[in-house]
């Protein structure tokens, strides 16, 4: 079994150092509290503070030590900032080579971290393995799974958000999602 955390609420920063904020600590617990029991031997996380941090109570409860992946990291948009995020990135999910001046189009995003989890779930073998990463990063990585996640759908995913995934030798992958944000 294959179990994919986009990371709980970050305060801001730099890109890669994060760290989470109280909500988002609090939310790590209850990802803890969700995935305690299942059977996780492996945790692989992208390199940013924030991953790390969503999925460090549960390797402390486990007893089990978080590996790090680059190619878990989020994928980089542009070299700048951008006036309108949201608009900017939904454009690239309408068009899969589309890569902003230094940034990483959604083509060669999905495929850096579709390699990532392939290899990390070989090296599982039937272990439950957890990787913690990024919104873009999974819901490209989920595409593969299945053709219809889009813009909307990364946009509707909460912060933190878990999804199980199927990972039979002989079957194609399926998903479902497994967290409930707490209501207000």
């Amino acid at each position: 079994m294959l179990v994919l955390v986009r990371h709980a609420h970050s305060d801001y920063g730099p890109d890669e150092m994060r760290a989470l904020s109280e909500p988002g600590h609090r939310a790590a617990q209850r990802v803890a509290d969700l995935l305690e029991d299942r059977g996780v031997a492996m945790i692989v996380s992208s390199p940013y503070t924030r991953a790390v941090q969503t999925v460090q109570p549960l390797a402390d409860r486990l007893g089990v030590s978080i590996a790090v992946d680059s190619d878990l990291r989020e994928r980089h948009l542009s070299a700048g900032p951008l006036d309108d995020f949201q608009r900017w990135l939904e454009a690239t999910w309408s068009d899969f080579d589309l890569a902003y001046p230094g940034g990483e189009s959604s083509a060669a995003a999905q495929e850096r971290v579709s390699r990532a989890i392939c290899r990390i779930v070989k090296s599982a073998g039937d272990r439950t393995v957890v990787v913690s990463s990024h919104g873009n990063a999974l819901a490209l990585f989920l595409r593969t799974i299945d053709p219809t996640v889009d813009f909307r759908f990364w946009s509707r995913m909460s912060v933190p958000d878990v999804y199980a995934v199927e990972v039979p030798r002989e079957a194609p992958w399926s998903y479902r999602r497994i967290y409930e944000p707490e209501s207000c």
